[in-house]
């Protein structure tokens, strides 16, 4: 009889803690990525952004795309050849990347080309939707289809697009569409600020934001005050997932390398000092504050891109002390799962 109860009260804590918590990933599940910022590359030089993505144990590599619209008025949604990378140079790049033994996430974006202040994808209003969905559908089923193609592991079908996360029948539309030409797992991208009203978060496979919270009131901060920040960002944060029942990953997390980035970390444009030790404070009070975190099923830092070097004032933490966060923490991650697939040989030449 005791034995009985004992076992009757597992199963209820069992089903207490399911209903309270959102679910926890998969062990090995978690999504060590990067950003990689590539547009020109040589394939030389790829190779070597790769390597050293390995040695930061870097398990994901998010590869961006875009397409471009006038302005947030206009219906219109085609490639620009100053903006868009062409398709072969994409394949080549996925294709790469996967004989590197990583798993690609592939995140198409609009570009919005004339902009005014507080314009940008997420105010997107032109004077007729249908027209409008007409063309993004085009956009995203493109990049579906070439997705499916290269068995690309994940894909973005939206981010950050504020003005449409109440338009459940047409998401739902275009992710059924999504779905029937690729079989990978589907992610929307939320903005920070906004990741509550979408209505299809259940149609997604991976619920996905941005994190470009303010950290800080002023800059050079102590690393304290940005881990108290990002702590309290935490707690709301774990409530949502328990009320949408699904665990979380953020799809872009960075600081540029400015005095200040911690304030205002979306703005790369103002005009401060370099400031490669605030960017790494700032590294530093995001690992404290979300390493194992049951509700982040990964993250995906922004970005590797350029030369970086501690006078580099853009996002990437190449060879600046950033670079060194990430790699403690991911390491620490790794060492609790398999390691990384070994790179694929390339084919022998042809002899003829």
């Amino acid at each position: 009889m005791i034995a009985r109860r004992l076992v009757l009260a597992s199963l209820a804590l069992a089903i207490l803690l399911e209903s309270s918590v959102a679910a926890r990933p998969a062990a090995g599940a978690f999504m060590r990525g990067m950003a990689l910022g590539q547009y020109s590359d040589t394939p030389p030089d790829l190779r070597r952004k790769l390597q050293e993505l390995r040695r930061l144990n870097v398990s994901h590599v998010s590869i961006v795309v875009s397409w471009s619209t006038r302005d947030i008025r206009s219906p219109r949604i085609a490639p620009d050849p100053q903006v868009a990378t062409p398709d072969r140079a994409l394949r080549a790049m996925i294709t790469q990347t996967h004989e590197q033994g990583f798993k690609v996430f592939l995140f198409p974006i609009v570009d919005v080309q004339q902009r005014k202040l507080q314009e940008w994808r997420g105010a997107i209003k032109p004077p007729n939707w249908d027209d409008w969905w007409r063309d993004y559908r085009k956009f995203i089923l493109h990049y579906a289809q070439l997705a499916a193609e290269t068995k690309t592991e994940m894909l973005c079908v939206g981010s950050e697009l504020v003005s449409t996360e109440r338009m459940r029948d047409r998401w739902q539309n275009l992710i059924q569409r999504v779905r029937r030409a690729y079989g990978g797992q589907v992610v929307y991208s939320a903005n920070w600020d906004h990741y509550e009203p979408p209505a299809f978060w259940d149609l997604v496979d991976v619920v996905g934001l941005t994190a470009y919270y303010q950290i800080a009131k002023a800059k050079n901060a102590p690393e304290s005050e940005m881990v108290a920040s990002w702590r309290a960002v935490r707690q709301k944060l774990a409530a949502w997932s328990r009320k949408v029942k699904r665990p979380f990953a953020f799809t872009e997390v960075g600081y540029p390398s400015l005095e200040g980035c911690a304030v205002t970390p979306w703005d790369y444009t103002m005009n401060a000092k370099a400031s490669p030790d605030e960017q790494a404070r700032a590294y530093r009070a995001f690992v404290q504050a979300w390493n194992g975190a049951p509700e982040l099923a990964g993250v995906f830092f922004w970005d590797w891109y350029g030369d970086g070097g501690v006078k580099d004032k853009l996002y990437t933490p190449r060879g600046k002390p950033a670079e060194g966060v990430i790699r403690n923490w991911f390491s620490g991650i790794a060492a609790r799962k398999p390691a990384l697939p070994k790179p694929a040989k390339p084919p022998s030449p042809r002899t003829h």
